[in-house]
């Protein structure tokens, strides 16, 4: 419903002859009847629009309220239009939920824009106290309403407030043809099944530290040997206690030399490993998985001076799915840790046995986060991850340069004997640190790694670079072992290949605006891969888009469930 002023005439009342006033209620409602029927965009199916009660009075009585809306309707919530509207009705309803009367900076136009303005938020599953929301497929404008029941997964009763209309309850169901596009879960006050309080806490990126602009630190860059704490419970929606584990997005902007982060629970002993690699200028961006200080903050040390901005992107809970402590190095060929002192050669693969490990348990794991890095490699290649005993997949997660560093955030199954195998495309020293462990049933599921898309081959699109500017689709939902439907996000490696000139690639969910911080950041001519925890569209896809023309590929690691 639009966000509009109301009527000039509103309010200003009218005198009519009898007659007339007759003639004109047996027209109001015949109309009345009529739209009840009929709606908004043509006929209705029978269990479409079926109308509970209308009005607010009338609805009262019958027992379908209005969570005191008529008394207030008055006045503005989320800065919306007042009275008879649906946006301002769901407003005051999360409001009266508990959301402070503050709009979202997210949200602005009219009912349509509510979907793709909270994307992380935004799914295919009804829960009481969610927004159900359509697009301009109701009407020009879309519409919003507050689902007061959910009788299953495709039968809703919603209670609603329309623009040019009045209150109402109706039922809503999935063969009625006229479902909701999506479900906002901003305040929910009813789970579809029992709440899952260890699940996965997906988030629209939020920047949270920038050393350049002085977000969350000063404006200066992180010295060499010295380190940048990053407050993150009680910013960008993260509760300010019971957070666990936080994922970041981290660039390193200009080094002054080549060299690494280390990111770990603030008050905490600074782990001997690496969270990011880096090479002396330009910028590297890496997705880091790190606990949470008891404080609420995140630690994260540079062995040389550079600038840093990191972006949240996803939190696990206290007692959540996701397990372990500091980051634990399990293998390091360069000192023989986990294996014999000696570089892997080319083309060479080695087995690393995680089961039992390093906090791991040794039964009942479903997947391992892992950094793994190169070091060191005779050439510019690749690092794969899999499951021992299963065939290499094409995918790589990790690249590198000729005698560099990198590294990349892993979610690797285990094979057999509890093991994953590590294979690499170039002479390299190799290292391994465990930063987390998922448990089986958890709502994070590892698939592959598969490839779903790859302009250079012309998997998913044409073979050729993507143009400067252009955001392709990228189907998720049902590819590549993902379910076809209860898909939320998916943890995706994102590569960038010979782009032709510097930029940058977002990741961010189909049918929603691009969001405003980089995926992955990349040289002219280079090739980069980042993983990415990206939220799924409506429609099942990601949309990748870069600034300058290159070639993209896009992996499935694995997905998050609702």
């Amino acid at each position: 419903m639009p966000m509009a002023p109301a009527h000039p005439a509103a309010g200003i009342p009218r005198v009519r002859p009898p007659r007339i006033r007759r003639g004109l209620s047996l027209v109001l409602t015949a109309l009345a009847v009529l739209v009840s029927t009929v709606g908004l965009a043509g006929p209705a199916r029978s269990s479409e629009w079926i109308v509970l009660c209308t009005g607010y009075d009338p609805c009262q009585t019958a027992g379908y309220p209005n969570a005191g809306y008529k008394d207030t309707s008055s006045a503005s919530y989320w800065l919306q239009s007042t009275g008879h509207n649906c946006t301002n009705y769901v407003a005051y309803r999360l409001v009266k939920n508990g959301l402070p009367n503050v709009r979202p900076s997210s949200l602005s136009g009219n009912a349509l824009n509510w979907g793709p303005a909270f994307p992380a938020q935004t799914n295919t599953s009804p829960a009481v106290g969610s927004i159900a929301w359509w697009d301009s497929s109701f009407s020009s404008t879309g519409h919003v309403a507050y689902v007061e029941q959910v009788l299953s997964a495709s039968d809703i009763i919603i209670s609603e407030d329309n623009w040019g209309g009045d209150f109402r309850w109706r039922r809503v169901t999935l063969t009625g043809g006229r479902w909701p596009k999506g479900f906002i879960h901003l305040k929910d006050q009813g789970p579809t099944v029992a709440t899952d309080t260890r699940a996965w806490q997906v988030a629209a990126p939020a920047r949270l530290l920038d050393t350049k602009t002085g977000i969350g630190a000063p404006v200066a860059k992180v010295q060499a040997g010295k380190a940048v704490t990053v407050q993150v419970t009680g910013r960008a929606g993260v509760p300010a206690s019971g957070v666990a584990t936080v994922l970041l997005n981290v660039n390193a902007t200009a080094p002054s030399a080549a060299g690494y982060l280390t990111a770990h629970a603030n008050g905490t002993t600074q782990p001997g490993s690496r969270a990011v690699s880096y090479a002396a200028g330009g910028v590297t961006t890496t997705l880091v998985s790190t606990r949470v200080g008891t404080d609420g903050k995140v630690r994260i040390y540079s062995s040389a001076a550079t600038d840093l901005s990191a972006d949240l992107v996803g939190w696990s809970p206290s007692g959540g799915y996701v397990s372990g402590g500091a980051p634990v190095r399990v293998l390091d060929t360069r000192t023989g840790v986990g294996t014999p002192k000696a570089r892997l050669a080319a083309g060479g693969t080695l087995t690393l046995p995680l089961a039992g490990k390093a906090g791991i348990p040794a039964t009942g794991v479903a997947a391992v986060l892992l950094d793994v890095s190169a070091s060191a490699p005779t050439a510019g290649g690749w690092l794969t991850t899999w499951p021992t005993g299963a065939t290499r997949p094409g995918a790589p997660q990790v690249r590198y340069e000729t005698a560099g560093t990198a590294t990349g955030l892993v979610e690797a199954r285990l094979g057999t004997n509890g093991a994953v195998s590590i294979n690499s495309s170039a002479q390299t020293d190799v290292l391994v640190d465990v930063v987390g462990w998922l448990p089986t049933g958890a709502d994070q599921v590892p698939v592959g790694p598969a490839r779903v898309f790859d302009s250079q081959s012309g998997l998913g699109y044409p073979v050729g670079r993507v143009a400067a500017g252009q955001a392709p689709s990228v189907p998720v939902v049902g590819q590549a072992g993902v379910p076809t439907s209860g898909v939320r996000a998916a943890l995706v490696t994102v590569t960038v290949v010979s782009p032709t000139a510097a930029g940058y690639v977002t990741a961010y969910p189909s049918g929603s605006a691009e969001t405003p911080y980089a995926t992955v950041k990349y040289a002219s001519g280079r090739t980069v891969t980042n993983t990415a925890l990206v939220p799924v569209g409506l429609d099942g896809k990601v949309r990748v888009k870069t600034s300058a023309a290159a070639y993209l590929k896009v992996d499935v690691q694995g997905y998050v469930r609702w």
